[in-house]
């Protein structure tokens, strides 16, 4: 019996590898893109160049963007790729609320389609007037600021697969790039310019958050309890957190700052915690895992671009903890026992991406009942009022002390004051926090 569980949690692992690498890969096509965004600002271009490179990512047969004519109250396909591409384009159009598209477009929902005969929302009308036989589709809308602009489309996986979740999960990262591209293109169109470099900002900041964890509370057999915020700065996209299971009684958990900012900090970001998720499984234990993402940001350092990052294990037998510093403020433990504070600056080294190789040398700490772990980022403390004055630590910690130890209450109490402390100004640096309480 032992044996067949052993060999599950491996099966489960390679698939997360096998997963992690498809990400990775992902990515890069969001460069791609990225790229794509920077050299055209035609509408037409800049859809064809994003949608051949969804349709190599998706490995799909055929795709569509569909644009949302306001006046109307139509979507009309604009750009289309595959055999049937040349009687759609500029000629087809859609209501909304009728076919899968028309349905994303009202209800501003994604939706996975495996078989279209058997869903009543696909309109086969195309199909009859192109000869096209669509199987399968996933369908996202294309939205900035919940302002509808369109929809896209990807139909029939090949190969003899299957479209997945974890397909229509990156196709979703993939349409907030693609809307991001509209609006540059619509806006060029009515010469705004000046909004250009803003819009390639929102993109960077729209990649973070597809990249990070969409939910982060959670909880195993009691023994712990973990809540996070991140409140990203309009005009920087660089912090980076997450939390992975890498064995049953194992679990990993970082947070981490890019230097600079806007898009190069998001995509340099997007592309660590890809690494980051792939060596974690891979390693596990936090020293060797943090020299080799030193090494390999070293090795591409770019433009004197480094991360500051914390990485921690924690077993969930014995509350052991064990955690590597690189450069990032320190954590503060707030234990109940002696009801005061502990900072844990032991053994801080130098930011990741600076130096290879560099020594970093690994902490442990046994964790208590009722313990309370918080990291952040020096947003935090960097957060500003009306007058020029920062969050100060002091309040940081008196929040902590105060609070009931909940980490999403605490999670909210801090962020509801640093928001009142800054009182409408507006936000320099990200800003990320993350609570973990052992019980």
């Amino acid at each position: 019996m032992a044996g067949e569980e052993f060999r599950k949690i491996i099966q489960k692992q390679q698939e997360e590898i096998e997963s992690l690498k498809r990400r990775a890969e992902f990515l890069t096509s969001l460069m791609d893109m990225s790229i794509i965004l920077t050299t055209t600002f035609n509408m037409d271009e800049l859809i064809r160049g994003v949608l051949t490179v969804s349709q190599r990512v998706m490995n799909s047969e055929a795709s569509n963007v569909m644009l949302y004519n306001e006046e109307k109250g139509l979507l009309e396909c604009k750009v289309a790729l595959g055999q049937v591409a040349e009687k759609l384009e500029n000629f087809f159009t859609l209501p909304l609320g009728q076919g899968v598209a028309g349905w994303v477009a009202q209800n501003l929902k994604s939706v996975l389609v495996p078989d279209v005969s058997k869903d009543s929302r696909f309109y086969s009308g195309v199909d009859e007037r192109t000869g096209f036989v669509t199987k399968s589709i996933i369908a996202a809308p294309l939205i900035i600021q919940d302002k509808l602009l369109g929809v896209a489309e990807v139909i029939n996986p090949l190969h003899g697969r299957s479209f997945t979740e974890e397909d229509l999960q990156l196709f979703e990262v993939f349409c907030r790039g693609v809307s991001v591209a509209v609006q540059n293109a619509q806006m060029h169109q009515r010469l705004l310019e000046n909004h250009r470099v803003e819009q390639q900002l929102e993109m960077a900041s729209i990649i973070q958050q597809g990249f990070l964890p969409r939910s982060f509370s959670l909880k195993e057999d009691g023994k712990y309890e973990i809540a996070a915020v991140n409140l990203p700065a309009s005009m920087v996209g660089g912090d980076l957190y997450d939390c992975i299971q890498l064995r049953p009684d194992l679990l990993g958990l970082t947070i981490g700052d890019v230097s600079g900012k806007g898009v190069p900090a998001a995509l340099y970001m997007a592309r660590l915690l890809s690494d980051f998720r792939f060596y974690a499984h891979q390693i596990e234990e936090p020293t060797p895992t943090m020299m080799t993402l030193n090494e390999m940001l070293t090795e591409r350092s770019q433009q004197g671009m480094f991360v500051t990052m914390i990485y921690l294990t924690l077993d969930l037998n014995q509350g052991e903890l064990h955690y590597v510093n690189g450069g990032h403020v320190s954590p503060i433990l707030f234990r109940q026992s002696i009801g005061g504070l502990i900072t844990l600056e032991e053994g801080k080294g130098i930011p990741l991406g600076i130096l290879n190789p560099t020594e970093y040398k690994e902490q442990r700490l046994l964790l208590e009942q009722g313990d309370l772990l918080v990291l952040f980022s020096d947003g935090v403390l960097d957060a500003k009022s009306r007058t020029g004055q920062s969050f100060r630590a002091g309040k940081l910690e008196k929040l902590i002390c105060s609070s009931s130890n909940a980490p999403a209450d605490l999670i909210s109490s801090l962020t509801e004051n640093i928001r009142s402390h800054m009182d409408g100004v507006s936000q320099f640096d990200d800003i990320t926090i993350i609570a973990l309480k052992w019980r």
